[in-house]
């Protein structure tokens, strides 16, 4: 239960200097009073033991036992018995010294305050407020002054119930402020845990999601770039064991022409930089074609227009060319490749990856776009779907990537043979206007 003047316990080793300070403070203050009473009254040694000996039991009860219990109150500690045995001694502390000297009644600005405080639920701050009333009341009836014999009774009550409902009204307003603090700051509580849930959750969120960007870049780049070496080195090894010397050096040369290129990638990942380079997407299309056909005698024919597209999404169409070329390497045997690169009539930008290989109902079978195969119709390339993918991060990867800014990924049979991967970016605002431009022109 909070007081309804329950001092904030100060910092360091004196927790409850305030209340000492006030408790010493109204006890001084009474002293004083009753004093000057005994000078203005004349009366003897026990008129001032009436006077000063309630003041010193209070002083005294207050050090010895209410420090304790009060020290427990301010710091929410558990209630002990001794709680309601100092309450208990203090009323009847403070109507003795009312009945010695009436305005002794005075005492109830320490007494309902200590009330409120240590009583630890609202029913018994109101029963022992009620209490401290009744023996104010009953001191002031047996000491009989300052009102007559007959107005005594009366009068007594209506001060004694005036004080009562007044640290009723005080202590009831209080404790709703005091609770709704409590409340608030609870709910500042769950809030800030629920904060650092989200923290944690969104951090664990962002590694999962950038371990899934580094294993696409990986697949993206560095993989086909090894599987290129790979290759290379099996070709310079038998061009060895057939004594040609010329092609053996011309396929070390292009090893070490790919392992430039390797470390290249490698570091614009570790540096998370765009690996565009100069020229933008057509010609990082162009310099991947070129190398695609120096290594292996694919005739790679590129037709590409250029389209105002931010460079994510450059990056995005870059890593699915890369895709689509890897695939006519590895799987489906083709002896030539087209590259389109085109805006279609709604602004959107496709790109076109289209073999003359074996298709995909031949017998080569894409490692991660195998569902993607398998599922296509001859009619023409059908969407994918990456959770049908048998694994990896191939055409299923691409798909998620795509997919992510509204974008979709076909692959299937080509409109004559071999194969084709298709991808499919949505018009952005920059191009849609550049659009709009060309037809108000053309108009």
């Amino acid at each position: 239960m909070s007081s309804p003047q329950t001092p904030a316990p100060g910092p360091g080793r004196f927790p409850l200097r305030w209340w000492d300070a006030s408790t010493a403070v109204t006890l001084g203050v009474m002293a004083l009073i009753g004093w000057r009473q005994l000078q203005f009254e004349g009366t003897g040694a026990a008129g001032a033991a009436w006077a000063f000996a309630p003041l010193a039991g209070i002083a005294l009860w207050y050090c010895a036992v209410g420090r304790r219990v009060l020290l427990r109150a301010v710091r929410d500690l558990p209630p002990r018995p001794s709680d309601a045995v100092f309450l208990a001694v203090l009323l009847i502390l403070i109507g003795t010294a009312t009945y010695g000297v009436a305005s002794y009644a005075t005492l109830q600005t320490i007494g309902y305050p200590l009330v409120w405080t240590i009583a630890r639920r609202y029913r018994e701050a109101v029963a022992w407020s009620a209490g401290l009333s009744c023996a104010v009341c009953i001191g002031f009836i047996g000491q009989g002054e300052p009102f007559d014999r007959v107005g005594g009774i009366w009068g007594a009550l209506a001060v004694a119930a005036l004080s009562l409902v007044f640290a009723l009204a005080m202590g009831t307003w209080i404790t709703g402020v005091y609770a709704r603090g409590e409340r608030h700051r609870e709910l500042t509580d769950a809030l800030r845990r629920s904060q650092h849930e989200v923290a944690a959750l969104s951090e664990a969120a962002g590694a999962s999601a950038e371990r899934e960007r580094i294993s696409r870049d990986l697949h993206d780049t560095l993989t086909q770039t090894l599987t290129g070496l790979v290759m290379l080195s099996e070709q310079a090894d038998r061009a060895l064991a057939a004594d040609d010397v010329v092609a053996a050096r011309d396929r070390l040369e292009r090893v070490r022409s790919a392992a430039r290129d390797s470390l290249q990638e490698a570091r614009a990942l570790v540096a998370t930089t765009q690996p565009l380079g100069d020229g933008g997407l057509e010609a990082a299309i162009t310099r991947m074609a070129t190398r695609l056909r120096e290594d292996t005698g694919l005739r790679v024919t590129c037709e590409l227009d250029q389209l105002p597209l931010e460079r994510e999404r450059q990056v995005m169409l870059l890593r699915a060319a890369q895709e689509g070329l890897a695939n006519a390497r590895k799987h489906a045997r083709a002896e030539a490749v087209v590259l389109t690169l085109a805006r279609a009539d709604d602004g959107a930008a496709v790109l076109r990856v289209d073999d003359d290989g074996v298709g995909p109902a031949g017998a080569g079978a894409v490692p991660v776009g195998a569902g993607a195969r398998a599922g296509a119709t001859p009619s023409g390339p059908a969407p994918i779907d990456g959770r049908a993918a048998a694994g990896g991060y191939g055409l299923t990867g691409l798909a998620d990537r795509i997919r992510g800014v509204g974008g979709e990924v076909r692959f299937g049979r080509g409109p004559e043979r071999g194969a084709r991967l298709e991808v499919r970016l949505p018009a952005l605002a920059a191009a849609a206007a550049t659009t709009d431009d060309e037809r108000g022109g053309s108009r």
